[in-house]
């Protein structure tokens, strides 16, 4: 696939490398000059020149950028990668009163967003891809079935095993103060966890 990325932190610059080496044309859109040893370009080149586009920005970055994010073709896969994060009494929370791939999709509503990788330590992405590759889960949710096969796609190019969690409603486990972040799972073991917390989650709504 010819694959965009928006943004050049480590997580973009991370699975660029990982996405380039399965074999994707992979370009990275920065907001500022870089040098990442790809092909790269603004973020407006990128965002609508690829086939699918990944927001691998800040979270505090997308909003001020939302004009440019709106330019992306309609029914574009975009694969949401950011995480609003705040620390409350000593605990990792999300700034948001809802799933970040909720509120993304509610600003991007011609695309078809997904989300995926945000609870993955930028500093292991790739070692544990290259070093103990097919072996981690990758958490995917999704409203629309192409962006959730394509999400699923791209995290098998990146060497991780995708395991769905439901759609976007859902996908609130990926994110900050969500039992997955920031940690990595095999895929049984994440499995178990989010089928604990959903039961825990549903016997609370019928009490």
């Amino acid at each position: 696939m010819k694959v965009g990325i928006l943004g050049t932190g480590r997580m973009g610059q991370g699975l660029g490398e990982l996405l380039r080496r399965a074999g994707h044309h992979v370009a990275l859109g920065s907001r500022t000059p870089a040098d990442t040893g790809f092909p790269s370009s603004t973020l407006e080149h990128v965002a609508t020149q690829s086939e699918v586009v990944l927001i691998a920005l800040p979270h505090v970055a997308i909003e001020p950028n939302i004009d440019l994010l709106r330019t992306i073709a309609p029914d574009t896969v975009v694969i949401d990668l950011a995480n609003g994060v705040r620390v409350d009494d000593g605990r990792i929370r999300s700034v948001l009163d809802k799933p970040h791939g909720r509120w993304l999709a509610n600003l991007l509503p011609h695309a078809k967003v997904a989300r995926a990788f945000t609870h993955v330590q930028d500093e292991l992405l790739v070692s544990r891809a290259m070093r103990q590759p097919n072996t981690w889960a990758v958490a995917v949710a999704a409203d629309d079935p192409n962006a959730l096969a394509t999400a699923s796609e791209l995290v098998e190019s990146a060497r991780y095993v995708p395991l769905s969690v439901g759609d976007l409603d859902q996908s609130g486990v990926l994110d900050p103060g969500g039992p997955l972040f920031p940690n990595m799972y095999l895929p049984g073991d994440m499995y178990d966890l989010l089928h604990g917390t959903r039961s825990a989650l549903d016997l609370d709504r019928r009490l």
